[in-house]
């Protein structure tokens, strides 16, 4: 079979039989001494458990990527690793399920320790659907919090399938941007445990915009506004309803009910014309206020314009969307 015929033989690591695993990963971890003495590593720690569970209309690139951004990420928050790798019916493997282990130490920050990172990489068929979620339960640490990644499913319903993950993760991860649907087409138990990547990316964006409406009043604000648009590229399609979703919400809870709201304000998402065209974030008004803000990605830059009734103010600041293990970490600890 080809190195590279399906995910799980594209991702790197060690083949060992499934009921090893676990005792060859220690292994890692414990080296021996020349007295034939196992010492435990002083490096290896865990924070959490992070299953990645990876789609069948995942390339091998797309899925080399992944491991990458997430292998990055366990280098600053360690953690245990799992990748889950559905395989065609075709698959050969002696085994059925079939299992690789990694590992990965670099030179920390600070006082020059160092940090290690861990990997379990599962393949598995159709088949063996039934015996996923015991051996994952053996795979995890159960003392620390687990969370789940699943991506690039193709669509809600072979998702909707995964309930024991959906259940037992303390938060979801989900990459709107990567997907063919949305999320809340998805039936997860707890929609509140789910944190959309496209949504993490904008932090840097959403400072930019609540910094600077922070120095008006509510009510400055509010005054006559009637309309808040987004045009952009579909590149940023998927950050662009984020962020509105985002403003509209922040809005919205400036009136003094729901229904007051909805008869005051209107909300639109545009695509752009051209392709290089930048998202901009316009704020409407009856009066003769205006509110718009303008997006550079390219330069990594937002600029705002506005006059909210104390005359025409303009502010140019550093705005991006944030790397993608950096987007991790924030959907993971914060949301």
């Amino acid at each position: 079979m080809p190195a590279t015929s399906t995910v799980y033989d594209s991702l790197p690591g060690l083949s060992v039989p499934m009921e090893d695993a676990l005792g060859k990963l220690s292994a890692m971890w414990a080296p021996v001494d020349e007295d034939g003495k196992k010492h435990e590593s002083e490096y290896r720690a865990s924070r959490m458990n992070l299953i990645v569970h990876i789609g069948f209309e995942a390339s091998t690139d797309e899925a080399k990527e992944l491991f990458q951004t997430v292998i990055s990420f366990s280098h600053r928050f360690p953690c245990r690793l799992i990748f889950l790798c559905p395989q065609p019916d075709s698959w050969e493997s002696e085994a059925r399920m079939s299992c690789k282990i990694f590992s990965e130490c670099v030179i920390g920050s600070g006082s020059g320790g160092m940090n290690c990172c861990e990997a379990l990489i599962l393949g598995y068929t159709l088949n063996d659907r039934r015996f996923l979620e015991n051996q994952v339960s053996i795979f995890i640490e159960t003392d620390l919090p687990t969370f789940y990644w699943p991506t690039r499913f193709g669509s809600a319903q072979l998702l909707s399938d995964y309930q024991f993950f959906f259940k037992q993760a303390n938060r979801i991860v989900f990459d709107s941007a990567r997907e063919t649907f949305l999320i809340d087409q998805v039936d997860v138990p707890k929609p509140e445990k789910i944190h959309d990547l496209a949504f993490a990316r904008l932090l840097a964006v959403r400072q930019s915009i609540g910094q600077f409406l922070s120095a008006f009043p509510v009510e400055t604000i509010i005054d006559g506004l009637k309309e808040v648009t987004l045009s952009s590229g579909p590149d940023f399609k998927c950050e662009g309803r984020a962020l509105m979703s985002w403003v509209a919400s922040a809005l919205k809870a400036c009136y003094e009910s729901p229904e007051a709201a909805g008869k005051a304000l209107r909300f639109e998402q545009q695509e752009a014309q051209g392709e290089n065209a930048m998202p901009r974030m316009s704020f409407i008004y009856e009066n003769d206020h205006y509110f718009t803000f303008d997006l550079d990605l390219e330069k990594g830059e937002s600029h705002v314009q506005a006059d909210l009734g104390g005359g025409k103010q303009e502010l140019t600041t550093g705005a991006r969307l944030l790397d993608a293990e950096t987007a991790l970490a924030e959907a993971l600890f914060h949301g």
